[in-house]
């Protein structure tokens, strides 16, 4: 029986001769694996719309192993995407963190959303794609029940005003807790506002927000420490995209 879902093109494998297997994070079903025959192929009518990032109507039938594409229309491939190294990796970090996230059939909730909104900004150039990047990041964990604790101190509770972040608390310790870990980092103040703005506004507000140079990479570092404790994956794409950002 055939069935239709939109969905995100979130990872694509070459399978056999010709043939490709997609993760495709769909509206209807959550993440789904997707067997797309012949659509490496020249002529193949599945070739446009079975690469990364397309977002796309699909018509689909259900296999033992795996969903089939009978049908594919193209809604939209972020083609823009490609045109800067530093946005692309930023993209195919996003879509490879939310594979992490998300279990298959599980339903997509607003992850779904913020990985669109996300990518259609960073197919522009309306938001610094370094704000866009780590606002993303934030919302997909805390869709994943990752978010950081940034109100109230993670060991005590008592409401917290210090700049002092642990990865392998969850969040902020105050001054009293800072001892619990050493290995955390001392921030400023305003790389936790920012945060706290991340996770509150949706993503096309944040067009107001200008974070200087240190809250940038003060951002970069807790959050990717932060990752490593949390979903316990190393993401090649980053080292890439730091070599990248040294040549520019």
């Amino acid at each position: 029986m055939l069935t239709r879902t939109r969905g995100l093109v979130t990872k694509a494998v070459s399978f056999g001769e010709g043939d490709k297997i997609l993760t495709v994070l769909s509206d209807r079903y959550g993440k789904i694996q997707v067997m797309a025959k012949g659509a490496r192929r020249a002529k193949s009518k599945l070739t446009a719309g079975t690469q990364l990032f397309c977002y796309c109507d699909f018509i689909l039938f259900k296999g033992k192993s795996w969903y089939y594409i009978d049908q594919v229309e193209i809604i939209n491939t972020f083609h823009k995407i490609r045109n800067d190294l530093v946005r692309l990796c930023s993209c195919t970090y996003l879509v490879e963190l939310a594979n992490e996230v998300v279990q298959p059939g599980q339903p997509p909730g607003k992850l779904l959303h913020i990985l669109l909104e996300a990518l259609n900004l960073l197919a522009g150039e309306e938001i610094e794609s370094e704000t866009v990047l780590r606002a993303a990041e934030i919302k997909i964990l805390a869709y994943a029940g990752f978010k950081p604790q940034l109100g109230f101190c993670t060991s005590c509770g008592n409401t917290c005003r210090s700049g002092y972040f642990s990865p392998v608390s969850g969040g902020v310790l105050c001054r009293d807790c800072e001892k619990t870990d050493p290995y955390g980092y001392n921030i400023d103040i305003g790389t936790i506002r920012a945060m706290k703005l991340m996770l509150r506004w949706e993503l096309k507000k944040l067009d107001c927000l200008r974070l200087e140079e240190h809250i940038h990479k003060e951002l970069e570092k807790v959050m990717r420490a932060y990752v490593a404790v949390h979903i316990e994956k190393d993401f090649s794409i980053n080292r890439f995209m730091d070599s990248i950002k040294k040549m520019k």
